[in-house]
């Protein structure tokens, strides 16, 4: 399916042509926070050493007086790991990798052309590591912008030990993919960097230890965070080990608390108004697109006979969400907007929220500037990709996506995300 709820669904933003915040998005982050402190959107290791890379590389060209800014220098390596990693698989899909339609048919890799914010795709990878790099103690930094960040001692460690032995051209990776960004050489084409940098490469055995370490200890995080990270570390390796069937709801393990469990339903409860919320809008997009009448509908006229389940799927859930009385206070506003006795009232407040498919003029709902007029199709893109795999996870219904994010990560570390992305590829082709 192709998510529509840009900063309330999963750990990546979708096309912003799409994109529905409807003034949620902190209860989204806070819901994902509650689950597993500091993931962000991590779902394997290369993630971490590519962004990571890319600042300890942006801070030596700066120190040699190149100006260039940590945005920059990573969106170019992860470039470049790519390229190199589709190369090495004849440019065949896989959900670590992004930009084949981009960086297809490009050979020249000077930093002066792969810096360019056209070269590589508008929502990198890098994007889902903002808030792991300081959380899992890779970077420190006063604020949470990337260009912000400065790589620690343990970020520093964790570079040293995955690109030892490696010397393209007799240098560190370092060094080479320092002269490269100061534009003093193009040569990147190199074996040394595509088993160092591309996503399909697992990370060097010795160098797991350290990062589970990092999950497990953090950098200047709350006690209790680290804790919740850790316990759910535990659960999925209990997961990866015993292979359940999937999991409900009544089934707590003995790891995670009973106030971590109790958010973690909440937000679940709260993804499921989430998803209720967007079919109904859906609905009525395609009811409105396809009015012979003219592209409107009033707020004053019966409620289609289309729209009536889907609202009253999303009373039902705004219902369960608030029995669970979780503290979070735009959630329950949110969801008692849900439960108006009146159709009416209930889409007139969606609407509101929106105003980007689907705008309001006083009683008029009317197409806004995404509008498209059906339901939205299924894509083939990165982000579906990637949401996919994780589908087979055996993990309680609607819980936040980085449980399963979690679930994926220790699998790499285990060293079987490449068998696994296998199996589920080929349950999709079934």
């Amino acid at each position: 399916m192709n998510n529509t709820w840009g900063l309330l669904g999963p750990e990546f933003l979708p096309n912003t042509r799409r994109t529905r915040n409807l003034g949620l998005g902190a209860s989204v982050r806070s819901f994902n926070d509650l689950a597993v402190p500091g993931l962000g959107g991590v779902w394997y290791g290369k993630q971490l050493l590519l962004a990571t890379l890319g600042v300890a590389v942006a801070e030596t060209a700066r120190s040699r007086g190149t100006k260039v800014q940590n945005i920059e220098a990573a969106n170019a390596i992860e470039a470049l790991a790519c390229w190199l990693a589709f190369k090495s698989n004849d440019w065949g899909t896989d959900a670590r990798l992004r930009g084949s339609t981009k960086l297809q048919g490009k050979d020249d890799f000077s930093f002066r052309y792969v810096r360019q914010r056209n070269f590589y795709v508008t929502q990198p990878i890098r994007m889902a590591t903002v808030q792991a790099l300081p959380a899992l103690g890779f970077v420190e930094s006063d604020g949470s912008r990337f260009n912000a960040f400065h790589c620690s001692t343990a970020g520093k460690d964790f570079i040293e030990q995955a690109t030892a032995g490696y010397r393209p051209r007799n240098r560190t990776i370092i060094e080479h993919l320092t002269l490269w960004v100061q534009m003093k050489e193009n040569n990147v084409d190199t074996d040394a960097l595509r088993q160092v940098l591309s996503p399909l490469e697992p990370l060097p055995n010795e160098l797991i230890p350290l990062l589970r370490e990092r999950l497990i200890q953090g950098g200047n995080e709350h006690p209790e965070d680290k804790q919740r990270r850790t316990n759910a570390l535990t659960w999925v390796e209990s997961l990866r080990r015993d292979k359940p069937d999937r999991l409900m709801w009544t089934q707590q393990p003995v790891m995670i608390s009973e106030e971590h469990w109790h958010d973690l339903r909440s937000g679940a409860l709260f993804f499921e108004v989430r998803d209720a919320t967007i079919t109904a809008l859906d609905t009525l997009e395609a009811h409105i697109g396809g009015r012979s009448n003219g592209q409107h509908y009033s707020l004053k006229e019966p409620i289609p006979d289309s729209l009536k389940a889907p609202i009253e799927k999303l009373k039902s859930a705004a219902r369960e969400y608030l029995d669970a009385k979780h503290v979070n206070e735009d959630a329950k506003k949110f969801c008692n907007e849900c439960i108006a006795d009146n159709s009416s009232r209930i889409l007139r407040s969606l609407v509101e929220r929106d105003g980007h498919v689907l705008r309001l003029l006083g009683d008029e709902i009317k197409p806004g500037p995404a509008f498209r007029g059906a339901a939205p199709q299924a894509t083939a893109d990165d982000q579906d990709q990637e949401t996919s795999h994780a589908r087979n996870i055996p993990l309680p219904a609607n819980i936040s996506n980085r449980m399963r994010n979690l679930y994926r990560l220790n699998l790499d570390m285990l060293g079987e995300l490449d068998s696994w992305l296998n199996l589920e590829a080929d349950r999709s082709k079934e």
